[in-house]
């Protein structure tokens, strides 16, 4: 079995789908970080202060902001149970830079990944990245200058309507490389109308995940 967590709350059926496609006959289970959380407790985790915000979609629709830090010790413990369940291999859906998790099987994690990617086909290391929200700008752009790129930051929201011609825009102008859609909620629909828009090449992490785990959960049932 590949376990998957997400760091809001399922259902998430935009993850099924991609892993239905990429991984066909391998049994998965997406847990939520949030799941069973009442709206007060998801509260008092988004009160938390920190400088490393991450953006979340909730089983109601709406969206939390909670950091990193916080978020840390609760996905070790989702991971830890998809293992106890029988998960050989646990996939992160969050591209977020979280420390690296010892649990015993391979993880399969987003924000490894996509550094290592970018750095293989853009050889210039100028690349685009897009954020979900404003006040990941700062740190997006710290981290990713200290893997050692030039980037570009734009935002767009996978969970709020109306973005992707504004971030389009910014990357059109800017014509890195690459850009990188840094949000797990950035699916392959969102990738091809954004390289459309901005003539510049796009690799969405949802799907980009989906596909390694194809590769290492492939004849696992």
């Amino acid at each position: 079995m590949l376990g998957l967590v997400t760091i809001g709350q399922t259902p998430r059926p935009d993850f099924e789908t991609a892993f239905r496609e990429y991984v066909p006959g391998v049994e998965f289970q997406i847990v939520g970080v949030l799941d069973g959380l009442s709206p007060e407790e998801i509260s008092a985790l988004e009160s938390e202060q920190g400088r490393y915000p991450l953006h979340m979609l909730l089983a109601d629709g709406s969206t939390a902001d909670i950091q990193l830090d916080t978020l840390a010790p609760l996905v070790k413990d989702r991971m830890s149970a998809l293992v106890g369940d029988g998960a050989v291999a646990v996939g992160l859906l969050c591209t977020g830079r979280f420390p690296r998790f010892e649990i015993g099987v391979p993880v399969l994690d987003p924000g490894s990944l996509l550094p290592a990617i970018a750095g293989a086909i853009a050889p210039s290391r100028r690349v685009g990245v897009v954020t979900p929200i404003e006040s990941q700008i700062d740190i997006v752009k710290e981290i990713w200058e200290g893997d050692g790129f030039s980037v570009t930051v734009a935002v767009d929201s996978p969970y709020h309507e109306g973005g992707i011609k504004a971030a389009a825009a910014v990357m059109a102008d800017a014509r890195p490389e690459v850009v990188i859609l840094d949000c797990m909620g950035l699916g392959p629909g969102y990738r091809d109308e954004f390289a459309r828009l901005s003539g510049v090449p796009a690799i969405a992490a949802q799907t980009l995940l989906a596909k390694v785990a194809g590769e290492v959960a492939g004849g696992l049932s």
